[in-house]
């Protein structure tokens, strides 16, 4: 296959997953606004909008779609696992689920990982947490069950690649549980709670689905 037809059968999978392309860019948007506000109005109003604490405040609506505004690897991580995953589950659940499950896990593990700190005492601003990772670690935890329960019921892959993505998947979710067990260790973990959080909600969304959903997720077309 040369270089153009690769570009061609990629550019035409991206046209789609709208809503994982849109979720990206929202990424990218969000991360400039917070630079922007990082640099004209200084750290205390970036926390204000930006960052999840326990008291209730516009930074937990932008806080899951967030990244640290001075280290962008963060950013690229997200968006090329949301792309590789995302546009997954999106093809598979359609994309009313995909974005419920976007906006639920977002929630959720920005949630736990601030009730993590509270437990521990912390408070205010030491409480908070941002970052879009625990809604990546869903997709991917998801798109790793879907595969394996269709391999099992069936004997067969959804594609070729599907043997990568679910081995490249369950090495970035196993990650998290790992990140767990250095925490128990007392070794400094950032965002840990919001990681496993979002690799079971994942985990428990791909069990959750009927047998035949994810048989019928073989089926290319795509479902609003």
């Amino acid at each position: 296959m040369d270089e153009a037809s690769a570009l061609s059968r990629g550019l035409r999978w991206l046209r789609t997953v709208p809503a994982t392309v849109s979720l990206c860019a929202l990424f990218v948007l969000v991360f400039a606004a917070e630079w922007y506000v990082w640099e004209r109005f200084g750290y205390a109003t970036f926390v204000t909008l930006f960052i999840a604490t326990p008291q209730p405040s516009v930074g937990w609506l932008l806080a899951p779609l967030a990244h640290l505004p001075t280290d962008p690897r963060h950013l690229v991580s997200s968006i090329v696992q949301l792309l590789l995953f995302g546009g997954v589950v999106e093809r598979r659940l359609g994309r009313r689920r995909f974005l419920a499950l976007a906006a639920v896990s977002g929630l959720a593990t920005t949630g736990a990982q601030v009730a993590w700190y509270v437990a521990l005492g912390a408070s205010g601003r030491v409480a908070g947490t941002l970052g879009a990772s625990g809604v990546v670690l869903a997709m991917t935890a998801l798109v790793v069950v879907d595969s394996v329960r269709y391999r099992v019921a069936t004997g067969g892959w959804h594609g070729e690649f599907t043997p990568l993505w679910v081995l490249f998947g369950a090495v970035i979710a196993g990650q998290a549980v790992f990140g767990l067990l250095a925490l128990v260790a007392g070794a400094a973990q950032v965002g840990v709670v919001g990681h496993l959080t979002g690799v079971v909600i994942g985990l428990g969304v791909g069990l959750a689905r009927p047998t035949g959903a994810v048989l019928r997720s073989d089926d290319a077309r795509y479902r609003s």
